[in-house]
């Protein structure tokens, strides 16, 4: 990698090892992928990324707020996700309940039900901490309802930085209209919630929204174009090894570059067949396999083993 990122730091061979406290394992940035990470910060962007299964979409996301120290949050969308579940919506289930409740404590007002969303918590934590309230009002009814007072969690685990990295998973699920009705949220930085108050990104804040797709849906034009676009390839042989670098060390390079090749062909022939292809996490766990069990490529348990590994189609071998 020669291309040196100007909005955030990257060791010079371009692979960021987990910091501390994070879980994720390391990634292997590509020139392609740091410009349009850049390119999405210099612009105040969603960023759009695309690509096959085990090609790291979702990865990049926590990965840029460890490298950037910024909060994370995060959503998988799904086909009932909402504009409101992402923003604020109120509980009128739990109104529901207390109204049902006939122990003379007197109902909370409606914003006390306010259910703040991923988008909420982005823009302004202590507003949906508040559920848009002040501290003197959030005071006095604690108060009020005394034990009853449900208080809302914190996602971002009482970190105090403002700045973070929005993922919004596989956007490609959600009802076909949900992304045009993020449009005003994510390109002007504000929205209002239903009977709740106007939320707005703090001055200053600093967001990174990445955005999946697997593209099993069209993306609206609209949509399209308020994104900075990112289309992630199946990683090359020597990606591959590279990636297994920081994963296998003490593994033979000859056995992991043995596998690399493999999974290459294997993918091939996925294409062909029309057939899905291994991703990076498969070819991690046939070193694995082939560590732990001291089988080689050159081994007669390989294929059974590749098949158990990567494959994972109806093959018919003997034994």
């Amino acid at each position: 990698m020669d291309y040196k990122p100007k909005k955030f730091d990257l060791p010079q061979d371009g692979v960021h090892v987990k910091g501390k406290g994070t879980d994720h394992p390391p990634y292997v940035f590509s020139n392609k992928i740091a410009i349009a990470v850049d390119v999405a910060l210099a612009t105040d962007r969603p960023l759009l990324v695309s690509g096959p299964p085990g090609s790291g979409k979702s990865s990049l996301a926590p990965v840029m707020a460890d490298i950037l120290q910024w909060r994370y949050l995060h959503e998988v969308f799904t086909s009932r996700t909402r504009l409101e579940d992402l923003t604020g919506d109120p509980d009128q289930l739990r109104r529901l309940n207390d109204a049902q409740v006939k122990d003379g404590t007197p109902l909370p007002e409606r914003w006390a039900y306010l259910e703040p969303g991923i988008l909420w918590w982005a823009f302004d934590q202590q507003s949906a901490e508040l559920r848009g309230q002040n501290k003197t009002v959030i005071a006095s009814l604690k108060r009020q309802l005394g034990e009853k007072y449900h208080d809302p969690s914190n996602p971002s685990s009482g970190n105090e930085i403002n700045n973070v990295v929005i993922l919004l998973d596989e956007i490609d699920k959600a009802d076909p209209d949900l992304p045009n009705d993020l449009l005003e949220p994510l390109d002007k930085k504000r929205f209002n919630v239903p009977q709740g108050p106007e939320v707005k990104a703090l001055k200053g804040q600093n967001i990174l929204v990445i955005i999946t797709t697997n593209e099993e849906r069209e993306l609206p034009p609209a949509f399209l174009r308020r994104c900075i676009n990112l289309r992630l390839s199946e990683p090359s042989e020597a990606q591959l090894v590279k990636i297994s670098d920081y994963h296998y060390p003490k593994v033979s390079k000859i056995l992991r570059r043995n596998i690399a090749t493999k999974i290459r062909e294997q993918s091939e022939n996925a294409k062909e067949l029309d057939l899905r292809p291994p991703s990076t996490s498969e070819y991690l766990d046939a070193i694995e396999a082939c560590k732990t069990l001291k089988i080689k490529t050159s081994s007669p348990e390989w294929e059974h083993l590749a098949q158990a590994a990567f494959i994972k189609e109806e093959i018919d071998l003997e034994g």
